[in-house]
């Protein structure tokens, strides 16, 4: 019999040697779990309930009888299958799952590792105070995943993996939607957050990092030379925090320390918060924001009583301080990032094209339409070799 290894190698997981430890004992399938695992009927009971595979549920039929001819391709769902209904968010977003390549078997298998998890996840929604007609808009992201993947990147019916890790959310009720936002239940790794007792000041501080000589992250677009690097700390005494502060969205090469007496820390790593995701077209007006997150705390607090978030976190290219250059002093963008205390992430500076360009744009930079004085400003900075970074920012519940 073939080991685990052997299996992803074979049909193409990329990490089959980061297999997570806690796969390895749904191998051999545990004779008491098979009736759990996917098959036709659920397949059609699923399309039934739901919709789910909308107008891709003959080629998922059609996908699950080729996965079914293929037993590594389907040992290998049945274990992630197992794996992904038991385990929590953050352990069943590390499956290593394969690209599509082509084959029936192949293009949707990321999918139906998903699938033997759905009911239990539509009876969360329900179980978490979510409406039922909520709960099925819930179900039918997992088509809609499917349907973006298929027209405007594959080109196929398929998923990919990022898409894969994202519906992960969705199978452990971890997102949610309220007035065009989506907000997330997760747990915080990007800093230290102080308030001081006194003034109520935020001030986010660098966990251990590299940064590079502009103040942002080492490894960020347009800070990859290592000339001037310098390496961020954190330490916590019994009289104080010392580390490095981010001031205008920046860290300098330059340690403090925050005496206890006059500041709390409010957020650590590890700890939980409520994270916000801004969808393609949100209204972002202040009026509209707010009323959001107000929503999302009242929503948090009725259905999710085994969290207990902290801050409203987010990382999004709409809070970049690059833009402050590039849009009017009203704009409603500026004014939605202004809205947190803000600081650097490592980013690549690639996520601003999928907001504000077409999807399906694929061509040279110097191709890149000119419709609005955002599309503009934008392809300029990065015909001059600049970038707009993600910046992550913090809000306090």
């Amino acid at each position: 019999m073939m080991s685990l290894n052997e299996i992803a190698k074979a049909i193409g997981v990329v990490k089959y040697d980061n297999i997570p430890e806690g796969m390895f004992r749904y191998y051999p399938i545990p004779e008491n779990r098979k009736a759990e695992l996917c098959s036709m009927e659920m397949i059609d009971r699923l399309q039934e309930r739901f919709d789910f595979f909308g107008e891709y549920y003959e080629a998922a039929k059609k996908s699950w009888a080729a996965i079914e001819q293929d037993e590594n391709r389907k040992t290998w769902v049945d274990v992630s299958s197992l794996y992904m209904i038991d385990e929590e968010y953050e352990k069943v977003t590390k499956i290593p799952v394969p690209d599509p390549d082509g084959t029936p078997a192949g293009d949707l298998l990321q999918l139906f590792i998903h699938v033997p998890a759905v009911e239990a996840a539509y009876d969360g929604y329900i179980k978490r105070g979510f409406s039922e007609e909520f709960a099925l808009k819930y179900m039918r992201r997992y088509y809609g995943n499917v349907s973006h993947t298929s027209k405007n990147i594959i080109g196929r019916p398929s998923l990919i993996a990022m898409y894969f890790r994202w519906l992960c959310l969705y199978t452990k009720t971890r997102i949610f939607d309220h007035l065009g936002f989506n907000f997330e239940l997760h747990r915080y790794s990007l800093g230290h957050i102080l308030k001081n007792k006194k003034t109520g000041e935020i001030l986010p501080v660098s966990i251990p990092q590299t940064m590079h000589k502009s103040g942002l992250p080492l490894g960020s677009a347009g800070c990859e030379d290592t000339d001037g690097s310098f390496e961020t700390t954190f330490e916590e005494t019994e009289e104080a925090y010392i580390g490095y502060p981010a001031k205008n969205g920046k860290y300098f090469n330059e340690i403090k320390t925050f005496p206890k007496s006059e500041w709390e820390e409010i957020m650590k790593p590890g700890d939980t918060c409520i994270g916000i995701h801004i969808p393609r077209g949100a209204d972002v007006s202040p009026e509209n924001f707010s009323a959001a997150l107000a929503g999302a705390k009242e929503i948090v607090e009725r259905g999710y009583g085994d969290w207990s978030p902290k801050m409203f976190c987010c990382s999004s290219w709409l809070l970049s301080y690059e833009l402050e250059e590039m849009l009017k002093p009203d704009s409603k963008i500026l004014s939605f990032g202004r809205c947190f205390v803000r600081y650097p992430r490592k980013d690549k500076g690639r996520s601003v094209f999928s907001f504000v360009f077409p999807q399906s744009f694929k061509g040279p930079l110097e191709e890149l339409p000119e419709d609005t004085s955002l599309m503009r400003s934008i392809k300029a900075k990065y015909i001059a070799g600049e970038f707009v970074h993600d910046y992550s920012g913090v809000i306090e519940l």
